[in-house]
Parts: structure tokens; C-alpha cells; sequence
């Protein structure tokens, strides 16, 4: 008796139940919006980790790669400049920095990798 009673007054919901449609018209459901905390913890650790492995390699180049790499991706609080812009403010011409460029990003992920 008392499971009829509560039965209906019960709030669960399956993950499997259609919320809505999208934009497409396709079936919305809620375990499709749902994200596994965890997952999200651990690739945020995850990204910390490599951040700051980032870092340290960055700390053993030069200071003329490290500049570049500062200027270009906009590290340390810099602001992200093109090609263009990093090389009229290191007085070097557009294609040295690519060069440069290329070398150091071959560089950091030979390390990387290791």
C-alpha cells in the first residue's frame, strides 16, 4: 500500500528521457548533458601537469627563444603578436622568425616527448 501511495510523488528520472529537441530536431536527453565529474578533474589535472612541464622546459632555451615564444603565443602576460608584429619589435625579419620559430617548437616537443 504505502509503495502506491509514494509512488507517484517519487522524482526519479530515467537518463534515458527525452528532454527536448535540438536545433536539428534530434532527441535531447539528459544523460547526453550530463558530464562525468571526474572525467573533468582529471584532465584538468591532467593539463596542470603539462603546463607546468611546459614551463620548466621554457625556462632552460635562450633568451631570444624564450622572447620569441613570449611574443608569439602571448606567455607571461604578454600579448600574442603575429609573425609580422614579433619581428618588427625584435628588428628581424618575418621569415627568421618563422624559422626560429619552428626550430623551437621542434625543440620543445622532442623534449616533451621524451
Amino acid at each position: 500500500m504505502h509503495l502506491r501511495k509514494t509512488s507517484k510523488s517519487r522524482q526519479e528520472i530515467s537518463l534515458d528521457e527525452p528532454l527536448k529537441c535540438d536545433y536539428d530536431g534530434n532527441e535531447l536527453l539528459l544523460s547526453d548533458i550530463l558530464q562525468d565529474s571526474d572525467e573533468g578533474i582529471e584532465d584538468e589535472i591532467n593539463l596542470q601537469e603539462e603546463i607546468a612541464r611546459l614551463n620548466e622546459v621554457i625556462k632552460e632555451l635562450n633568451p631570444r627563444e624564450k622572447e620569441i615564444l613570449y611574443l608569439r603565443y602571448g606567455l607571461g602576460g604578454e600579448e600574442e603578436l603575429t609573425q609580422k608584429e614579433a619581428a618588427d619589435k625584435l628588428n628581424i625579419s618575418q621569415s627568421y622568425i618563422s624559422r626560429l620559430e619552428k626550430k623551437i617548437i621542434k625543440n620543445l616537443h622532442a623534449i616533451l616527448s621524451k
